[in-house]
């Protein structure tokens, strides 16, 4: 009864991180997450069904997290090349402009 409450345990540590990559907050996320690994090592290789069903419950989770990491990973890095055009198309300006 034990490891299935560990593994409950873990299931929440896995929707509290999903719903904080659902708003955005991933630095709460990776916190979430670093709490959450030490009780995933800690699991034994031997589990019951319903545990497993769990596990493979969280992994899923887990894959649609990461692809949402990588998919905010691509928009905040084009945003930041957006600001750096723009910022460079400022400073060409006030260098032009001082003539």
């Amino acid at each position: 009864m034990q490891a299935l409450a560990q593994i409950e345990r873990i299931r929440q540590f896995t929707k509290d991180i999903e719903q904080a990559a659902a708003v955005g907050e991933w630095e709460r996320a990776a916190q979430l997450a670093s709490e959450r690994s030490p009780l995933l090592m800690a699991l034994s290789a031997q589990q019951s069904a319903g545990a497993l069903a769990t596990l493979r419950e969280i992994q899923a989770i887990d894959l649609r997290i990461a692809e949402a990491a990588q998919a905010a990973q691509g928009s905040l890095t084009a945003e930041y090349r957006t600001a750096m055009q723009a910022t460079r198309n400022a400073n060409q300006y006030q260098r032009i402009a001082q003539f």
